[in-house]
């Protein structure tokens, strides 16, 4: 049964590589009337300000948006993306809220997810993180958070569908990649997992650093039950839980 997921596997990942479109950005509708403000003036001062969250540059973006009196759901979301990237995770779920009636909610319950997943509510973590995906499934960072709320719950096949499917969605996802070999390690497969990881030219070093974090992930498994996602900072910093959302322009969301 192992060799054959090997098999099955090495072949969704071939395919994974071959001429597959990268489909982070998935169109939604009007994506970009969501940050249309009262006035050009204000629409265009906004755009700026998304720039600057798209640049990392939270703090700055955080004390503009409370200068200005925006009132699109373009503007809310920028001001929890930017709490969250800042450490502010309560301030910034109340803006997440706020924006899942509105023409973001996609978004809305993919931050919600991301911060109930690295505050250690994983089951609300995965409540909200599945609705995301079934609003936008065909976003491969969403995929990927979604996996890896499944696999802190030990559902590690249903985690390895999620990863694969990233993979294929957008070609060589660094982290769905790392997060499907760690999958299958904690599913007692090291065979599959190396051959994904030698696949993916996974030098043995990193693949070795994923066997020591699949070690430490059980352990916090053991120390607080399914709730391992709470160790993920420590356990695993490069999850992807803790990623910025992207920022979609145009007419995508």
């Amino acid at each position: 049964m192992r060799i054959q997921l090997a098999v099955v596997l090495s072949a969704a990942l071939l395919s994974a590589c071959s001429s597959q479109p990268k489909m982070t950005k998935v169109p939604v509708n009007s994506g970009q009337q969501c940050y249309e403000e009262k006035s050009r003036e204000m629409s265009v001062r906004l755009d700026l300000i998304r720039q600057t969250v798209a640049e990392g540059q939270y703090y700055s973006a955080i004390a503009h948006l409370e200068r200005e009196r925006f009132t699109s759901d373009g503007a809310r979301f920028l001001m929890a993306e930017s709490l969250r990237k800042s450490g502010q995770p309560h301030k910034a779920l109340e803006q997440y809220e706020e924006l899942k009636s509105g023409c973001l909610h996609a978004l809305g319950f993919l931050g919600a997810g991301k911060i109930h997943a690295i505050t250690g509510n994983l089951q609300k973590a995965l409540a909200e993180l599945k609705v995301a995906r079934d609003l936008l499934p065909t976003d491969a960072n969403i995929r990927n958070d979604y996996g890896f709320a499944l696999l802190a719950n030990g559902q590690y096949p249903q985690a390895q569908q999620e990863f694969l499917t990233a993979i294929q969605l957008q070609n060589e996802h660094p982290i769905a990649i790392k997060n499907l070999v760690l999958a299958l390690i904690l599913d007692r497969d090291a065979k599959a997992a190396w051959a994904v990881a030698e696949h993916h030219k996974m030098t043995p070093e990193s693949f070795q650093n994923l066997m020591v974090r699949a070690a430490q992930f059980r352990k916090a498994s053991v120390r607080n039950g399914k709730n391992a996602v709470a160790n993920v900072p420590v356990a695993m910093p490069d999850s992807g839980l803790e990623q910025p959302i992207l920022i979609r322009t145009g007419e995508t969301l």
